[in-house]
């Protein structure tokens, strides 16, 4: 299954690189045995197994096994067949003793194990406590077989045989397989008594373990570097296998260092060693809130100093002395306004030039795209698929703005609302944007009397809520808002439009742009976008991004806040994960430690926790946790109202690099635009689909002005615009074609590729390049050229020409057939998927210009979409497992309650969990896990196939598309229409 990663499984996770050479040698071989000796054998001999090398635990037996109780049949489980006695070991220690059970298994199993075994219950006498288990099986790798008999008989081409096959096995990366041999539970524990346990796997108790702990220094430092060892190694594995934030194996492994004075693993607070180094891409990165950017904060905050010692970082806490750094050195705009001025909309004369502007056109517009968001719970994201966290970020903002829609304000808003918009400085929704809603009234006074009478019943309703008259720079604004930032709304007029924003320096621009003209529709380039996107087009959403907008969130103060704000975050996170290891190693009868400096002096938070370079900090007002300067999670202050005004040295150093890569690289930033128009039609009844309530979607999206030389080498594959489009089979359900220019294709040349109807391999079988090789003999599709490139003609000794096998038709070596004919040079692994398409395939000339072209048809009732759900279904299995396994740490690692679990977890995430196959968490007690309601009802993880009823979210809408994509010298335009179905 593969690992979940807000995020997706890299390509080439699923394609691992060998070196050059094990490839070379890999095809020689395999060509070989093709050639040569036909189908390839491998012996079933095998070599003596090789111990995997365990946390190494001495072999010094003082303990006696528990007692067995009845298992399966009746049997108890110390008389069964496989049934083997229990090993203990443990040693007293402050402030915890350390102890292993080990129970081996008397027949070893090959593939996967028995299950781990766990510690949940309280052991005997209760005066006794146990932290953190950490369970693995004891595994053994089995090894591979040899190349079939030592030595090779002579004749009918086995030599090479042989030699081929292995050179393939000495190429391949083949896991080894495993088997298991035993099983083992570490874990931490008070007092120097001896004590009982129950020890459980997924079929429940086992056996109650009697443990008598014996005073030895030596063997103590060699259990707890046993435990560390598998703890750690256990949290990475936890850490790379989820897709929530993976802030309790952090927390823990940091705590833990500290408190024992126990070496942080290497890889802790490195990152993914994947992610990128490069200056640019990291900022987006930033930008773009990418959770290896928050991972790395969080780890950070987690282990204080010691991280940073352990990183050779000689300065653990500085102070914002500096001044801000220099801002990129930013390019003048190259656009010009069209000669003759596009009639504006009355709203874009009154946003601001450095904000984003998405405007709906209408309050009907807005009612559509807001029910389409409701739809699948308030997310657009979750059309593709359900993440593992559930924060409702867009009705977050309509609280923090007061603007909710309801059934009255469906029904009057159309009467006094001419137009509506968003606009805003950023989307940075999960924490707090700076954002606002804009309206153009039909009739100011009922749209004015309407917001104020809304504002002032939420005011009047909450006494945490305050409702006043503020006066700003260039006017005066009303403010609704909480203590907190949970409510911060500022509503401010001008002429017809009002705006209603959470952010003071929005509602202070808009009152200065209607004073100085220096509006968005003055801009040169929001004219010439205009003139490409006219008025008359009536888009049901239209969205311009400017290049102020864009380098605004690259300037010093906003990308400094940004990383000021993920620590904010990431100390609000560690403050309730402190307090739920401190509630846990709590004595019973006292009161829980929540005070923040007591965490601190108890080694649950580290020692320099809170020492921000702007002197803010975490606060607590009972259960609740806020920022001094910031508000609640969620609804941070907007960056926008946060100014930076003095830095660190390690800040000016960290925006120093970002704004010099920016400047030799990418010294100006394009405005982007989009355009999307709906069209709802009617569906015959009796047709396919059932009487299904369809809409198309019309995206339009332009980057103008267009300056290719930002981009790179990428921006100059493509040919020229063409209006030369190829005709694909009526039967190809994937199509795709380009106009590209390349050195060694030889002149322009239109390549194209088609898949038919089929159910591809699986991802994880394209494992080595004899795989790659079968897989793509399987899938019925092919690749072509035209006109005709002279590539595969110039091979060496007439590899690209093969032998003729028919008119027009060759087979080359490895089994590849090939077409030309009329200028087309077409190959595939299937003859009969030539012969069937070949009568199809055309180059025609089309009325729009384009360079890369695509289709995919609706996948509805195709065997296509079994996999596309199969693929869909075992990433959302793995992300419902590791929210499954999140919940489950909270219980066994922290000790939180059950009925609390669910309700602690929305506190550290900022979000509640949910499961992404669309099931409930629920707690199995039999089983003492947590479960989702999606997985089977016998069973402690998802299945890895999608159950016949299952449907991934994508599929349940997505009824076809077809795209272009057009590069011209100052433009690049994309143009995409797409089928969805509606709820009924």
């Amino acid at each position: 299954m593969p690992s979940p990663s807000e995020q997706s499984t890299p390509i080439r996770t699923l394609f691992p690189e060998k070196p050059f050479l094990a490839i070379v040698l890999a095809s020689v071989g395999g060509m070989l045995g093709l050639l040569l000796a036909g189908d390839v054998r491998i012996a079933n001999a095998q070599l003596p197994a090789t111990t995997l090398q365990p946390a190494p635990i001495p072999q010094t037996p003082f303990a006696s096994p528990g007692q067995p109780v009845p298992g399966p049949g009746g049997l108890p489980f110390g008389a069964m067949k496989n049934s083997v006695d229990v090993r203990v070991q443990a040693v007293v220690g402050q402030p915890y003793g350390v102890a292993v059970i080990e129970m081996p298994l008397q027949n070893p199993i090959v593939g996967p194990g028995p299950g781990p075994l766990t510690i949940e219950e309280e052991p005997a006498p209760a005066s006794t406590r146990i932290f953190y288990p950490v369970s693995n099986d004891v595994r053994v790798t089995m090894g591979r077989p040899p190349s079939e008999q030592p030595v090779p008989q002579i004749g009918r081409g086995r030599l090479l045989n042989r030699v081929g096959n292995l050179i393939r096995e000495l190429a391949s990366n083949d896991d080894p397989k495993e088997q298991t041999v035993g099983r083992r539970v570490m874990f931490l524990f008070t007092g120097d008594q001896s004590f009982s346990v129950p020890v459980r796997d997924h079929l429940g108790t086992l056996t109650m373990v009697d443990v008598r702990p014996v005073p030895d220094p030596t063997l103590a430092r060699t259990l707890q570097t046993a435990w560390w060892e598998e703890t750690t190694a256990a949290a990475k594995r936890q850490m790379d296998a989820t897709d929530t934030p993976p802030w309790v194996p952090t927390y823990l492994v940091a705590m833990l260092s500290g408190r024992l004075n126990l070496p942080l693993p290497a890889w802790f607070g490195r990152g993914d060693e994947t992610e990128t180094q490069d200056p640019l891409l990291h900022t987006l990165e930033w930008i773009g809130g990418a959770a290896g950017v928050a991972n790395e904060v969080f780890a950070a905050a987690a282990a204080g100093g010691t991280l940073q010692q352990a990183l050779n970082d000689p300065a653990p806490a500085q102070v914002a002395a500096l001044p801000l750094p220099v801002s990129p050195a930013w390019q003048s705009p190259m656009a010009t306004a069209p000669v003759e001025a596009p009639a504006m909309e009355v709203m874009a004369e009154h946003v601001p030039p450095e904000c984003f502007y998405l405007r709906y056109g209408s309050f009907e517009n807005y009612l559509w795209f807001r029910d389409l968001t409701l739809e699948y719970g308030g997310d657009v994201s979750r059309m593709i698929t359900l993440r593992g966290i559930s924060n409702d970020s867009a009705e977050r903002l309509e609280r923090q703005l007061g603007v909710q829609t309801n059934a009255m304000s469906r029904l009057l808003g159309p009467s006094v609302i001419e137009d509506q918009a968003l606009i805003g400085r950023d989307l940075y929704l999960d924490d707090g944007a700076s954002i606002g809603v804009l309206f153009h009234a039909k009739n100011v006074f009922l749209l004015r009397s309407s917001l104020n009478s809304d504002r002032t019943k939420l005011a009047d309703n909450n006494d945490a809520l305050t409702l006043k008259k503020v006066d700003l720079q260039h006017g005066s604004a009303t403010l609704l808002r909480s203590s907190d930032n949970r409510v911060r709304s500022f509503l401010v007029e001008a002429g017809p439009c009002i705006l209603v924003t959470n952010s003071e320096t929005i509602a202070d621009r808009f009152l200065e742009v209607a004073q100085t003209g220096e509006s968005l529709a003055a801009t040169a380039d929001f004219q010439l976008a205009r003139s490409y996107m006219p008025l008359e087009r009536n888009d049901t959403i239209f969205a311009y991004f400017s290049a102020e907008m864009l380098q605004g969130l690259l300037e010093p103060s906003y990308l400094i806040e940004l990383r000021r704000r993920m620590q904010a975050e990431a100390d609000i996170a560690l403050v309730r994960l402190a307090r739920m290891a401190a509630r846990s190693n709590a004595i019973p009868g006292e009161p829980p430690m929540e005070e923040i400096d007591t965490l601190i002096d108890m080694g649950f938070l580290p020692e320099n926790f809170g020492e921000r370079a702007d002197g803010t900090g975490v606060v607590s007002f009972g259960n609740r946790l806020v920022d001094t300067r910031r508000g609640a999670r969620g609804t941070f202050l907007p960056i926008a109202d946060n100014p930076v005004d003095l830095v660190t040295a390690s800040e000016s150093r960290w925006y120093g690099q970002i704004a010099a890569a920016y400047s030799d690289q990418f010294s100006s930033l394009d405005p982007i635009v989009i355009g999307v128009q709906r069209e709802e039609f009617p569906v015959d009844p009796s047709g396919p689909a059932g009487g299904e309530r369809r809409e198309r979607l019309t995206i339009h999206a332009e980057i103008a002005p267009w300056q290719p030389e930002n981009y790179g080498s990428w921006a100059k594959q493509l040919g020229a615009p063409t209006q030369v489009a190829i005709d694909f089979a009526p039967d190809d359900v994937v199509a795709l074609q380009a106009h590209v220019a390349s050195d060694t294709l030889g002149p322009p040349t239109h390549l194209f590729a088609a898949i038919k109807d089929s159910f591809p391999p699986e991802p994880e079988s394209i494992d080595g390049l004899i795989s790659k090789y079968r897989a793509l003999k399987m899938l019925p599709g092919y690749l072509g050229a035209w006109p005709q490139p002279g590539a595969l003609d110039r091979l060496p000794l007439g590899l690209g020409r093969g032998q003729p096998v028919g008119p027009g038709m060759n087979r080359l070596i490895g089994g590849v057939y090939r077409y030309t004919g009329g200028g087309f040079s077409v190959l595939s692994f299937q003859p009969e998927v030539l012969n069937a398409s070949l009568p199809y395939l055309a180059a025609n000339e089309v009325d729009d210009p384009a360079q890369v072209r695509g289709r995919i048809d609706n996948l509805n009732g195709t065997q296509l979409e079994g996999w596309v759900n199969q693929q869909l279904y075992e990433r959302a299995a793995a992300a419902s497992l590791a929210g499954a396994e999140f919940l489950n740490s909270l219980v066994a690692q922290l000790s939180v309650p059950v009925d609390e679990v669910l309700d602690q977890a929305e506190l550290v995430l900022g979000g509640r969990p949910q499961c992404p196959l669309g099931g409930e968490y629920l707690f199995d007690p039999a089983r003492r896990r947590f479960v989702s309601t999606a997985w089977p009802s016998d069973a402690l993880a998802p299945s890895p196939y999608a159950p016949v009823d299952y449907q991934t979210p994508l599929l349940s809408w997505f009824r076809g598309a077809e795209a272009r994509l057009t590069q011209y010298a100052n433009r690049l335009i994309a143009d995409a229409t797409i089928e969805i179905a509606r709820a009924p």
